[in-house]
């Protein structure tokens, strides 16, 4: 801090010295409220003192610059503030600001109910600690005499509609309730400039709910002989539940059944194959009138309309990604910050929070985002007819891809124990090194995992560890808001894409294929949901059949999806690869055709079931894994899905993955991030990878 009393040609007093030296050592910290209170304090000071000798008014000017030095930092250290407490009384006697318990009216009370008596006023001195407020304390909001007015609590109605907007729908129907006990700064304007808990009411959230609505009420401001000063008063927020939300019968916003609770009779009435000549063109898009109910539902919770004419359209606000022109980050921070001011409005609607908390889960912020998800159904529960089956959908899709996050990142999660390494040898591996005691490291697994395969087996086979949590309750969970996404819009892609994989990977052939005819008949034939059923057509023995719907599905995909799905490249050698690529996409279907014709297994089939394989693991990669192009949809393509995956966390969210396919040769090694689905080949697993394609033929 500089020194601003130091001024060429004048010669302070030893008092003013002292002050001098205490001011200049003043470091920047203390609480947001102390710059209100010296502001106060300085004004009563000037507004209130009769005049005084030159000295003496010198002197104030001296103290008065110190002060605002201190307030362009806002505060000081609480040593340094409590000497210029003891230097402002040194000046004369003031009157100090006062707190003031002031009744707040719930809403479920009329104001007219209360009765007080002037007498019950109760003052406390800034410098006394409050007593703790009981139920029989009522105070009138208003006294005046002897020139003192307090500060009186305004648009009281308003207020009270904006506290029960904010209380946590869940808990009212709990029946949970209290009393939250605020000590709010009311500036010289009326506003609350500061806000802290007094008396909690045992309830977190509803305290952080009392802080949240504080600073928009609004007061009259305290006033000394017609002239207004800020203040501190004791403030009571009284949370009570609506008695008719409690007797009110709910459904839950989640239906609790998951697997493997699938009935068949409610999954899937049709038991007849599909009809592939009757399916009707697909189309890939939600209806006009869903599309125009849900951007209503957003646009009514815009405070600003004109927002969307300038950063829209709202189909990318509902989205949460930016259009084209403006640069993400910035564009996220102006439409989260207008649907942040909505939220405290009170003007959120189930759209608003889709689309809210979609710009969440882009900033990296899921539990934050999945709030939002979750506030947005319990809206709907509340009013589900007024609110499009798309939004509804939408809501519990989102939820449940971060509960599905959760369930990848611990599914078949575990740790390997180092004790099972003693009774195993690698002599080529001691350079990985490693205790006998705690857990191995990935390090030492990789390198026993490629140099002594045999015996890596037996000691997963002795001393993995699943972690994997509660697997059951999200994989339960999971499940259940994806049904419920598709009970709320049935053809919706990704709901029905996610819950059906989710069936293939646990090998739920029957179910796999009743829920994918249903699928298909809800989107018109979607070719996902064609490929689906193909491949439960395929696992359940049904070659013949899988090969027709498989052809179905293709001639439904579009071009791009068809040539991926159809790609060889994966099975041939490297040079042939190469030249495999470089052909034009008419050229390479022919190449397809008389590739899978040398491949036939059986010639008295009508079907080529080498070719049928190859569309169900085709399948699997491209729906499981990201794409046939990456390197888990590689390996899944040329050898399979693995017998079995032993997966080790290796700290700070990455997991390393060994693909077990039962011979005698070492596991594939990928890594994966729990933050994303990307599944991507080790620097061993790649060699090896790369090794095995040019000593084997895949098959």
């Amino acid at each position: 801090m500089t020194e601003p009393f130091h001024h060429e040609g004048m010669e302070l007093s030893d008092d003013l010295k002292a002050l001098d030296e205490e001011l200049a050592s003043i470091r920047y910290e203390e609480r947001p409220s102390f710059g209100p209170e010296l502001r106060a304090e300085l004004a009563r000071m000037y507004g209130e003192a009769p005049a005084a000798p030159l000295a003496l008014r010198l002197r104030r000017g001296l103290v008065a610059a110190g002060l605002s030095a201190i307030l362009v930092g806002t505060a000081a250290v609480p040593s340094a503030r409590a000497a210029l407490v003891r230097m402002i009384e040194s000046l004369g006697p003031a009157e100090e600001p006062v707190e003031v318990l002031l009744p707040f009216v719930d809403s479920t009370m009329p104001v007219d109910d209360f009765e007080v008596a002037e007498s019950e006023l109760e003052v406390v001195e800034e410098d006394v600690p409050a007593r703790e407020p009981e139920a029989a304390d009522v105070v009138p909001p208003r006294v005046e005499g002897v020139g003192l007015v307090r500060p009186d609590l305004l648009d009281r109605a308003r207020s009270q509609q904006l506290l029960q907007d904010a209380y946590p729908l869940r808990l009212q129907r709990r029946g949970v309730g209290g009393t939250v006990w605020l000590r709010l700064w009311i500036d010289e304007t009326g506003l609350p400039a500061d806000a802290t808990v007094l008396s909690s009411s045992g309830v977190e959230e509803l305290d952080r709910t009392a802080l949240r609505v504080s600073p928009r009420f609004t007061f009259s401001p305290a006033r000394r002989d017609g002239e207004r000063f800020g203040t501190w008063i004791q403030f009571p927020v009284l949370f009570e539940p609506d008695p008719e939300l409690l007797e009110r019968p709910l459904r839950p916003a989640v239906d609790p059944l998951g697997l493997p609770t699938v009935p068949r009779e409610e999954w899937w009435q049709l038991q007849e194959p599909l009809d592939l000549a009757m399916l009707p063109p697909v189309d890939r898009t939600i209806s006009t009138a869903e599309r125009e109910r849900t951007e209503d539902e957003l646009l009514r919770a815009l405070p600003d309309p004109t927002i969307a004419e300038r950063y829209g359209p709202l189909s990318a606000i509902l989205e949460g990604v930016a259009p084209q022109g403006n640069t993400p980050s910035d564009w996220r921070f102006v439409i989260g910050s207008s649907l942040a001011h909505a939220i405290d409005l009170g003007m959120e609607t189930p759209a608003s929070l889709l689309a809210f908390g979609r710009i969440r889960l882009r900033q990296g912020l899921r539990t934050e985002a999945r709030s939002y998800f979750e506030r947005g159904l319990q809206m709907v529960v509340r009013d589900d007819a007024t609110v499009s089956p798309w939004t509804v959908a939408e809501l519990h899709y989102e939820r449940a891809r971060l509960v599905r996050e959760h369930w990848l990142s611990s599914d078949g999660v575990g740790r390997v124990d180092a004790a099972a390494f003693r009774g195993a040898r690698c002599e080529q591996a001691r350079s990985s090194g490693g205790a006998d005691f705690g857990f191995a490291s990935v390090k030492r697994l990789i390198a026993w995992n490629y140099l002594c395969p045999s015996e890596l087996a037996w000691v997963m086979d002795n001393g993995f560890e699943s972690s994997s949590g509660n697997r059951a309750g999200d994989l339960a969970l999971m499940m259940a808001s994806y049904r419920a996404a598709i009970e709320a819009y049935p053809g919706h892609e990704g709901a029905n894409t996610d819950f059906l994989l989710t069936l293939a990977l646990e090998e739920r052939w029957e179910d796999l294929l009743r829920g994918a005819r249903r699928f298909a008949h809800a989107s018109g034939g979607h070719p996902t949901a064609l490929l689906l059923a193909g491949l439960a057509l395929h696992r359940s023995e049904r070659t013949e059949d899988a090969a027709e719907v498989f052809g179905a599905a293709l001639d439904r995909s579009t071009v791009e999806s068809a040539a991926a799905l159809t790609d060889v490249g994966f099975l041939l050698d490297q040079p042939a690869e190469r030249s495999y690529r470089d052909l034009p996409a008419a050229e390479r279907r022919v190449y397809n055709e008389d590739f899978w014709a040398t491949r036939d297994r059986s010639w008295s089939t009508a079907v080529n079931e080498r070719w049928v394989e190859h569309m169900a693991r085709a399948t699997i990669a491209d729906l499981r894994h990201g794409g046939v192009f990456g390197d888990a949809g590689e390996v899944w393509v040329r050898f399979g899905g693995p017998k079995t995956i032993h997966i080790i966390d290796d700290g700070g969210g990455r997991l390393t993955e060994f693909w077990d396919y039962g011979n005698s040769g070492p596991d594939i090694t990928f890594v994966r991030w729990v933050s994303s689905e990307r599944t991507d080949l080790t620097p061993e697993g790649r060699a090896y990878v790369d090794d095995l394609g040019k000593i084997f033929p895949p098959q």
